[in-house]
């Protein structure tokens, strides 16, 4: 039997809790709530969810210092979901780690309709088909690049990141499409976010990062792959984030 989906529900309210899971599991998804950091980072572990759905504002605890820590033993979607409307704070907790930020008030219609399009993202690369290109792969499979026959591991945004840019390879891509593809939201200008990442996997791919061949900054555009050759093979799927 296929294993549900699971969702995780992180919020101090007790209603919002029950609206989300309700919402959720009338989808078919399998959800447990926690109201506290601590429960939730065990929860974290024990459950193993799909997707988590993060309140900013926890009893005694830091939503956004949570998904931090939470970043470093899960890739799972992250949904923010608070009443805190600021822009610096909807910033900060996508730069930590969120993959969307949701406003209380909040249309549980649409909250729903958001966690299952980061759901679609993260289960269209499931499969085996590589991408190569100039001495690198891109295994869908398991979502590792294959460097000059090194195995890379990318995070879920590192590798929606590559592989766009691969599938568009020799074209420049905009700062506002990238961000667009991995938080599936509008940039609001934030620049700084996509140049963290795209430091990030120069790391990684590049022999030197510092003098990238690959990742390739085009000025006033973004950032373009260049291979010197259109992929030897590119299909076309929904991405991950």
């Amino acid at each position: 039997m296929k294993r549900k989906t699971h969702i995780l529900i992180v919020d101090d309210d007790p209603n919002v809790c029950e609206i989300v899971q309700a919402y959720c599991e009338r989808e078919g998804f399998r959800c447990a709530c926690s109201h506290g950091g601590e429960d939730a980072m065990r929860q974290l572990a024990s459950f193993q969810p799909d997707l988590i759905v993060l309140d900013v504002m926890l009893v005694n605890e830091d939503g956004i210092g949570w998904c931090r820590e939470a970043r470093r033993v899960t890739d799972a979607p992250i949904v923010f979901l608070s009443s805190r409307e600021e822009d610096d704070v909807k910033i900060s907790a996508l730069m930590q780690g969120g993959d969307d930020f949701v406003t209380k008030p909040f249309s549980p219609g649409v909250l729903m309709a958001r966690i299952k399009a980061h759901l679609r993202r993260v289960s269209g690369g499931r499969n085996d088909q590589l991408l190569e290109f100039s001495g690198i792969a891109l295994d869908f499979m398991s979502q590792t690049a294959i460097v000059r026959g090194t195995v890379v591991h990318l995070s879920r945004k590192e590798f929606s990141m590559l592989s766009y840019m691969a599938q568009n390879a020799n074209q420049p891509v905009g700062v506002d499409t990238l961000y667009q593809l991995i938080w599936g939201m509008d940039s609001l200008e934030d620049t700084r976010t996509v140049a963290v990442h795209v430091s990030n996997l120069r790391k990684k791919i590049e022999a030197n990062p510092s003098h990238p061949v690959f990742i390739v900054t085009v000025r006033g555009i973004g950032y373009m792959l260049a291979t010197g050759d259109a992929p030897a093979s590119a299909p076309t799927r929904n991405l991950p984030s």
